[in-house]
């Protein structure tokens, strides 16, 4: 009868005795070591039974494999993950209302922070005022000598006993168009100074008056062929207001005056990205008036909430500076010089307002192309670009 011969599987830290008929697994002990194991089989196996010990040694010490090891059988591991909302990217920004509600605050804060940290843009200020003057000048001059009233449904202020210029005849159509051209020129270059300015300082470079006004004189062709549009618009307005079939002191038809007062804000809010159009982006007059639409989608929601921020500004100033003039009372001496002061109040402030609109323009100009708004109007840099 033959011995039970055996031998260790490390990996498993058991030995496997050899039966004839079962093989079972036993605890090693612990004093047995390797080199003891591979000495006794060597010593007492058969030869038969040694080269098939050294075979299954060999491929256990090469591979780390035991063959006489127990099979463990497991269930693939079930891994959980929460479910994921996905949702959809926004083409305004990924925003939606509330951003652009925060744009437009931006821009109009920062339209008025950047005029504060470069005040020499005043200039604009005061030039756009003498252009606003002369208009508003020869408008109630030409109003008076050809008995129109300055308020549509008043008979006040009279005019001349007779009549120089009767309105809607070929003379006043040729000086009211001529008018409108001269101040809408001007305005449309000093605009187009200011933006050549602005966009200057955004983008952290120096900058002049004169660099501005000589950049937008570069431009006065486009610039020109807009104010043309502009003042036939202006021209045809001013006749449907003041038609010369009615009489003094009466309103045409309501539905045509509408119309064309619809017709007169839309030209004017398109002219807000034309002419950056013209002066920025160096377009044609027609891929002006084109991107102009396109820019005006991207950034309507903005531009509204900037002109709302304007209009509280405006109307707290005004408010206010009635506060002092209510203190001191109104009398017949002194109600004269309030009406001044106040009248005073209101010109300054719309000759500022044209200047940070402009500032404003360029913000929403920028960001309908770029999509991104720029450092400067969040206060992220200082923005003094004096020169």
């Amino acid at each position: 009868m033959k011995k039970n011969r055996g031998f260790r599987c490390s990996n498993d830290n058991m030995y496997i005795r050899n039966n004839p008929r079962v093989l079972r697994l036993v605890p090693e002990p612990e004093n047995n070591t390797d080199q003891e194991c591979d000495t006794a089989a060597g010593d007492e196996f058969p030869a038969e039974e040694i080269s098939m010990t050294l075979s299954l040694d060999y491929i256990r010490k090469k591979i780390g494999w035991c063959p006489h090891a127990k099979t463990l059988h497991t269930s693939p591991p079930v891994i959980s993950t929460p479910p994921v909302t996905i949702n959809p990217a926004q083409p305004d920004g990924g925003a939606g209302g509330s951003g652009r509600i925060g744009r437009g605050v931006t821009l109009a804060l920062g339209s008025i922070r950047i005029l504060l940290r470069n005040r020499w843009l005043l200039w604009f200020s005061l030039l756009t005022g003498l252009v606003m003057i002369f208009s508003l000048a020869s408008s109630l001059y030409l109003q008076f000598i050809s008995g129109t009233p300055l308020f549509p449904g008043t008979n006040f202020p009279a005019g001349p006993a007779s009549v120089l210029i009767a309105k809607g005849s070929l003379p006043w159509i040729v000086l009211t168009f001529t008018i409108g051209l001269v101040s809408t020129i001007l305005s449309y270059y000093l605009l187009a100074a200011l933006i050549t300015c602005v966009s200057r300082i955004l983008s952290d470079r120096d900058t002049s008056i004169h660099d501005g006004l000589t950049h937008a004189g570069s431009c006065l062709r486009p610039l020109f062929g807009w104010a043309v549009i502009g003042a036939l618009i202006g021209t045809v307005f001013s006749f449907i207001m003041n038609p010369p079939t009615t009489a003094s002191g009466s309103i045409g038809n309501f539905g045509i005056i509408f119309i064309a007062m619809a017709v007169l804000a839309v030209f004017n809010i398109l002219t807000l990205f034309v002419v950056p159009l013209l002066v920025l982006g160096n377009e044609s007059l027609v891929n002006a008036f084109m991107g102009s639409l396109s820019l005006f989608r991207k950034v309507w929601g903005e531009m509204l909430v900037c002109f709302i921020i304007f209009f509280l500004i405006g109307f707290a100033v005004l408010f206010t500076s009635l506060i002092p003039m209510i203190a001191i009372g109104f009398s017949t001496a002194t109600a004269g010089a309030i009406v001044v002061a106040y009248m005073l109040v209101m010109i300054v402030l719309l000759f500022i307002g044209s200047t940070v609109l402009g500032i404003a323009i360029v913000g929403l100009y920028t960001y309908g192309k770029t999509r991104t708004l720029s450092a400067m109007f969040d206060g992220k840099q200082d923005g003094f670009k004096y020169s």
